[in-house]
């Protein structure tokens, strides 16, 4: 007993004569130079990552310099921080910051061999000081430093706090700072859930991350593995029966890149460039500081905008492949506004022969031309009692690495929406006392439009009589539309309801917004929509509910903005007539196609020669707006057999809503929109447009204003001479503020099949 005692107690004098000489070097030559001071040794700031999380606590995406997330000791477990010290410092307990006896024997070896670069017998404490606060260089000077921090960290913090510092700041590879990122990179989920192999696992990549990374070098990984395992049996911190099962226990992985963007990559980019500015977080570092940020995104509703995008878009890519055809002039404009094109001509070829060898590349050629036919859509999904966007999709494919595949449609592309404005139209018409059944001439209009005469078309080029508001929205008619606007109502009262309601984009003050001329977001569209939803109150679209700092403290939270947009009984009878849009209007193909039978209303829109194809409709519960187009708008939809608004984008809201309505989790109902009291409904005639007898075959139910009623009661009743409906054809409009020399036509039933 004696001779070990002598031995132990001849390397711990020897050990302690080396380092105070080193000390005492490394004093002399630049006394405390590179130390840590207190404070920081009080106050270590690792460099963390910032979460983003939906609002039902699923992990979304991290904002990260180093990917670091600090997490408490007791959400490690226990076979991982055993894991560590059986490999890296058995006599972490009983140690005060350096093993001498340790240090001593390396030391001495170190010396012999006249090593440059020191290594080796650094403890838990002194690998923490290392990576804190000091450099990764080897030598005499640098362990120094090293002693002397590793004491004071062990004089500063306890056993525990030092252990969790410790596995919270290493570097476990593939770009995972911390046990909690590795376990979520390598095996996604949190290291409160890591199993005693997969512990060893990551402990196994702290002497290596290369060499032993599970995902580049599985075989080395698992024998390292298993040299820990067989440590942890010796220490006796697992049985010999729990180390036999975990070396027999195959390698899962579940490997996420750090790169990866995890499920909503177009919204957690908005998040990004939302809260980045200063003026919102002060000198807070988002990529630094460990912030929490709280989103309002669902991730199950987000899961099935995307599977919704995703099955639409391949059928409709197809569609618009088979019939899109290049022509020569705007294939060879597209080929001189390329970079390659810009570079020949800066080396000196001339036009015919830079155009000569691009188009002789057929390669180059065919992507080129492959990029400007991508369909692109905008999907976003709002809660309209609150304004919280609900799932958000922003393009056909992120990607991180190339620009052109970030730009987001939902928020930072304003496109005409075609006739998904008229119902700001129509509802400054109820709200000024018009009633639905008010009826307009469905014929031409000539206008005076600066030299020339402006006269818009129905988009099938039908024409008829009479023609009530409620009917006229529903198969979208631009003559209707474009009287109404014209004989009863005046441009500043439109563009008033159409900001009160969420329309924020400017609007030029001519006729032709009426029919979607003026440019706008999906984002702002749907949020205006959102409004009808929430019985005419007006929420402003919300992404962020709060943000708190590393240390769970508040430091921004969300204030609801809303406003009274329009009188509730009013809103009631536009939402009658918006359900007309599905139940047997232009949007019927939600009903018939798709089956979705809950109450709800919406809008299809088409552009001029179909360049933007739009779906806005909503439920009680849910808004949501659809946009599909093309980045390059000389690219277009070639048939409205499958290019307009129901064909194009109100698949993907349909989609969309029977799978939300289908998850009994998200406990989405079939509620009926909310019915003012002093919402008057009478039974009216569709043949005279006179108050009729409930059992007649053609009578429907009309609801009023108030006010609209007395109008109602105050005209002459007039019959409905050849209302268009002979047609029997839905109508989507295409809408335009030029004339239509030749109206776009639409095949017998659209929307139905």
């Amino acid at each position: 007993m004696k001779k070990p005692f002598a031995k132990n107690l001849c390397c711990s004098l020897i050990a302690f004569l080396l380092i105070s000489l080193s000390a005492a070097s490394a004093y002399a030559l630049n006394p405390f130079k590179g130390l840590p001071s207190l404070e920081e040794l009080e106050n270590p700031n690792p460099e963390l990552a910032s979460l983003v999380y939906s609002e039902d606590g699923i992990l979304l995406h991290k904002f990260f310099l180093k990917n670091r997330t600090f997490i408490p000791l007791k959400s490690i477990p226990k076979s991982a921080q055993h894991a560590l010290i059986a490999t890296e410092d058995v006599s972490f307990y009983s140690h005060w910051g350096v093993d001498l006896r340790r240090l001593a024997l390396v030391m001495g070896e170190n010396l012999i061999k006249g090593r440059k670069r020191w290594h080796g017998a650094s403890t838990i404490t002194q690998q923490l000081a290392k990576n804190l606060y000091l450099t990764q260089e080897r030598t005499i000077s640098r362990k120094a430093k090293e002693f002397i921090t590793a004491i004071e960290l062990e004089k500063t913090y306890t056993k525990d706090e030092i252990l969790a510092l410790y596995l919270n700041t290493v570097y476990f590879g593939s770009g995972a700072y911390g046990i909690e990122a590795a376990s979520r990179t390598y095996f996604g989920k949190p290291a409160s859930q890591l199993t005693l192999p997969e512990s060893a696992t990551l402990i196994a990549t702290l002497k290596n991350p290369t060499g032993y990374n599970p995902v580049k070098n599985p075989s080395s990984a698992i024998s390292r593995r298993n040299l820990i395992l067989s440590l942890m049996e010796k220490e006796k911190f697992i049985t010999p029966a729990q180390a036999a099962a975990a070396k027999k226990s195959r390698l899962v992985l579940k490997f996420t890149p750090v790169n990866h963007h995890g499920l909503a990559p177009y919204f957690t980019e908005y998040i990004r460039q939302t809260i980045k500015p200063a003026s919102m977080l002060g000198d807070i570092n988002v990529y630094r500081d460990g912030l929490t940020i709280q989103t309002t995104l669902d991730s199950r509703m987000q899961k099935y905008a995307e599977q919704a995008v995703r099955e639409h878009l391949s059928s409709l890519q197809t569609a618009f492949d088979r019939s899109w055809r290049w022509s020569e002039p705007l294939k060879n404009q597209i080929i001189k506004e390329s970079t390659r094109f810009r570079e020949l001509r800066e080396d000196g070829l001339s036009e015919q022969s830079a155009m000569a060898r691009l188009k002789a590349d057929q390669v180059w050629l065919k992507n080129l031309l492959h990029e400007k036919t991508r369909i692109q859509v905008a999907f976003v999904v709002i809660d309209p009692k609150n304004g919280h966007v609900k799932a958000w999709v922003g393009g056909n494919n992120f990607s991180p690495d190339d620009y052109r595949y970030q730009f987001d449609h939902v928020w930072q592309a304003k496109r005409q929406p075609g006739s998904t404005f008229k119902p700001f139209v129509y509802t400054a018409a109820i709200d000024k006392g018009i009633p639905a059944n008010f009826r307009v001439l469905n014929q031409p209009i000539a206008l005076k439009s600066g030299n020339g005469i402006w006269s818009p078309r129905n988009s099938d080029g039908s024409s008829g009589g009479l023609t009530t508001l409620r009917s006229a929205l529903s198969r979208s008619m631009n003559q209707v539309t474009v009287r109404l606007a014209y004989e009863q109502l005046s441009i500043p009262e439109i563009i008033s309801y159409a900001r009160r309601m969420g329309i924020s984009s400017p609007m030029p003050s001519n006729l032709s917004i009426v029919l979607g001329t003026a440019e706008v977001t999906p984002l702002e569209l749907a949020g205006a929509f959102a409004t009808f939803a929430n019985n005419g109150i007006w929420n402003e679209p919300v992404s962020i509910l709060k943000v708190e700092d590393k240390h769970n403290r508040a430091i921004s939270e969300y204030r609801p903005n809303s406003r009274f947009a329009i009188d509730s009984t009013s809103n009631f009878v536009m939402v009658s007539m918006l359900k007309d849009v599905i139940n047997k209007g232009t949007g019927i193909a939600v009903r018939a196609r798709y089956g979705f039978d809950n109450d709800a209303a919406g809008k299809t829109g088409t552009t001029q020669s179909m360049r933007d194809a739009w779906f806005a409709g909503f439920t009680p519960q849910l808004a949501a707006v659809v946009w599909t187009g093309f980045d390059d708008e000389r690219v277009k939809f070639t048939s409205m057999e499958y290019g307009q608004g129901a064909r194009a984008a109100l698949p993907i809201w349909a989609l969309f809503m029977k799978r939300a309505y289908s998850d009994p989790l998200l406990k989405l109902e079939n509620r009926y929109f909310h019915i003012p009291e002093n919402v008057i409904a009478v039974p009216i005639s569709g043949n005279t447009n006179t108050p009729s007898d409930l059992l007649g075959s053609d009578v429907y139910i009309e609801y009023y204003t108030p006010k609209g009623f007395n109008y109602y009661k105050s005209r002459p009743t007039q019959p409905v001479a050849n209302d268009g409906q002979e047609t029997g054809t839905p109508s989507e409009g295409a809408e335009s503020a030029e004339p239509q020399s030749t109206p776009v036509e639409e095949p017998a039933g659209e929307g139905v099949f």
